[in-house]
């Protein structure tokens, strides 16, 4: 699909929950993040949008129509570019993953030897790993989350708030906004009603 055809879609996914009366929508880059809420959560996301990489311009979208909350739910490799204030998250339009992972992991007190293994990892999964034996795992997590809920909040201009919850596939949930926990109930009453 071209990139006009992915935003096309978003649009409509965002439009059809609209007329469903939502004011409130789940979002994820794909198909794992999804199956992260369901596996984890219990939660089957089947009203949720699809964003691709284009997780800044479905926030304009939400805004536009007038959506009031989001809870966007992905994998650390994509979220963690939104933490430097990359909102598209594809490798030609930037990668400064291991950067901001070696960032964080400083500020947090990682000790050098493990910060430049952090710079040299290929995955986020292998930087992840580095940071559970450092003991410090958590606090790094927490810090990028506070920077990625910044940059999401910054683009939906306080018209619109803006919930994540990060993940890995091997280690699970790494971090998750302080509103996001209210989105459980909000996600179960909605599949009751539809039960």
């Amino acid at each position: 699909m071209s990139n006009q055809a992915i935003l096309d879609t978003i649009r409509v996914e965002l439009n059809q929950r609209k007329a469903l009366g939502y004011d409130y929508v789940a979002v994820s880059p794909g198909n794992y993040g999804l199956e992260f809420m369901k596996k984890v959560y219990g939660y089957d996301l089947d009203q949720s949008v699809k964003c691709s990489n284009f997780i800044g311009d479905t926030i304009d979208m939400a805004v536009e129509l007038g959506f009031k909350k989001m809870l966007l739910t992905g994998h650390i490799g994509k979220l963690i570019k939104v933490a430097g204030g990359i909102m598209n998250t594809h490798s030609k339009e930037g990668d400064c993953r291991m950067e901001l992972l070696t960032a964080f992991s400083v500020k947090s007190g990682v000790e050098s030897k493990q910060a430049s293994e952090i710079l040299e990892c290929v995955t986020t999964e292998e930087a992840v790993r580095i940071l559970k034996e450092t003991g410090k795992q958590q606090e790094v997590m927490d810090y990028a989350m506070e920077r990625i809920c910044y940059y999401l909040n910054k683009r939906a201009k306080g018209k619109m708030q803006v919930d994540c919850i990060m993940y890995s596939n091997e280690f699970g949930e790494l971090a998750k906004s302080k509103e996001a926990k209210e989105w459980f109930t909000l996600l179960e009453r909605e599949q009751e009603q539809q039960i």
